[in-house]
Order: structure tokens, then C-alpha cells, then sequence
């Protein structure tokens, strides 16, 4: 039988794999201390939500993540057709000179540049990531996951006041 290879990526994008015969939707994550600072940890891969939740509520400031598998691609995309065309825009490009390609902007690197701004509360910068990244599952739970995450390795990164009740 064949194994299917699973990733849990982590708020940092650590990803933690799984190889296994089994079936697997969503992963609990908890953060420790590493040798080298704070490190992700799986606490177990679950077949359905509402068990990898049950598994949660086990492990005080565990996460759940959806997991993907490996070297899987989603069912709408398709090989792209080779044209004639293209073919002569490979034959122009030959003389342009190449540029760089543009770094890649992750959530990850949204959600820390938006918490660098006292005046972002978490749920705005929920709403902004989930502007940039509509299938983005950020919460603000994983924003001052994030937030923790950065402050243990020494980034100053303002905290936010709560408002006054009344």
C-alpha cells in the first residue's frame, strides 16, 4: 500500500510531516522551547475537525491546522498547452535582459509588518490578510500566536490594549 506524506505548516512555516497509510484533514500544533529558541511541535494528525479540536482542548495553546498532502495539486489546474506562440515569445525574450523575480509576500510576513502598527488591533489585521489572501484561514488567535512568536526572539513588537469596557 502506498504511503501518503502529509505537511502541517506552522504559524512560523515550519512544516511538520506525517508518513502514513492513514487519512488525515487537520493536525494540533503546540509551541515549546527548542535548543535555539521557540520550535512547533505536532501533538497529533486527525481525520476530522472536530476530533483534532477535541485533541486541542487536551493541550492548553495547541493549534489546528488543515494539512496537505504531499506533491498533491488541486483539481482545477491543468497542464499548461504549449503553443506556437509561445514558442516565438521565447525567441524574443532571448535579447531582454532577465529581471529578478519579485519575492514572494507571504502571510506570515503581512501579518508581522501589520503588527508592527500599535494602531492595527488583530481582528483588523485578520481582515487585512484575509483581503490579501481570501482562502487565508488567519484568526486572531494565530495573529497573537505570531505576535508571541516574534516577541520571544526578541522583535519589539507593540502590545495592543484591550478596550475599556463600559
Amino acid at each position: 500500500m502506498t504511503k501518503t506524506t502529509y505537511i502541517a505548516t506552522a504559524p512560523d512555516g515550519t512544516e511538520l510531516t506525517r508518513k502514513t497509510d492513514r487519512t488525515y484533514t487537520h493536525a494540533v500544533l503546540l509551541e515549546g522551547d527548542g535548543p535555539d529558541g521557540p520550535v512547533w511541535g505536532i501533538v497529533g494528525f486527525c481525520g476530522r475537525l472536530d476530533l483534532a479540536q477535541k485533541k486541542q482542548t487536551e493541550h492548553p495553546g495547541s493549534i489546528v491546522v488543515e494539512v496537505q498532502v504531499l506533491g498533491a495539486v488541486p483539481a482545477d489546474t491543468h497542464e499548461p498547452e504549449v503553443t506556437e506562440e509561445a514558442e516565438n515569445l521565447d525567441h524574443e525574450a532571448d535579447g531582454a535582459t532577465e529581471q529578478p523575480p519579485e519575492p514572494k509576500i507571504t502571510i506570515g510576513a503581512v501579518v508581522q509588518e501589520l503588527l508592527m502598527d500599535v494602531d492595527n488591533a488583530y481582528v483588523e489585521i485578520v481582515a487585512e490578510v484575509k483581503r490579501r489572501f481570501p482562502d487565508a484561514k488567519t484568526t486572531a488567535r494565530s495573529v497573537a500566536s505570531v505576535a508571541a512568536t516574534l516577541r520571544k526572539k526578541g522583535v519589539d513588537v507593540p502590545t495592543r490594549r484591550k478596550a475599556a469596557e463600559g
